[in-house]
């Protein structure tokens, strides 16, 4: 019995349910400074007193290994990521999170 729980257990703590939409996507810090597309998070590192929110004080850098190859880095605003998360880096200076939920959210619509 503790050896199917044992099991089963890293496949619930992997499912997770955000009900707060800005925690789907955040903001980069200097958007001229990147190529959009998509990526996996390698690597999350702080970057300790250069953010402007009062009561989020510090950055957050994104170290993303890049679909088409290559790798860059991003500072974003908010500590919503973790490493191994497929992301996209859109346009408009946005990073979101690119998951099965994302589909699903889409074919409700």
């Amino acid at each position: 019995m503790y050896r199917i729980a044992a099991a089963l257990l890293p496949a619930l703590v992997a499912c997770t349910y955000v009900t707060d939409p800005s925690q789907h996507e955040s903001t980069i810090v200097t958007p001229g400074n990147f190529r959009a597309g998509s990526g996996v998070i390698e690597n999350i590192a702080v970057v300790p007193n250069k953010g402007k929110k009062g009561k989020e004080p510090h950055l957050y850098r994104l170290y993303i290994h890049m679909d088409v190859g290559g790798f860059q880095t991003v500072d974003v605003e908010d500590n919503t990521f973790f490493a191994g998360e497929a992301v996209n880096l859109a346009n408009d200076g946005r990073v979101e999170r690119v998951s099965g939920t994302s589909l699903l959210d889409f074919l409700k619509k």
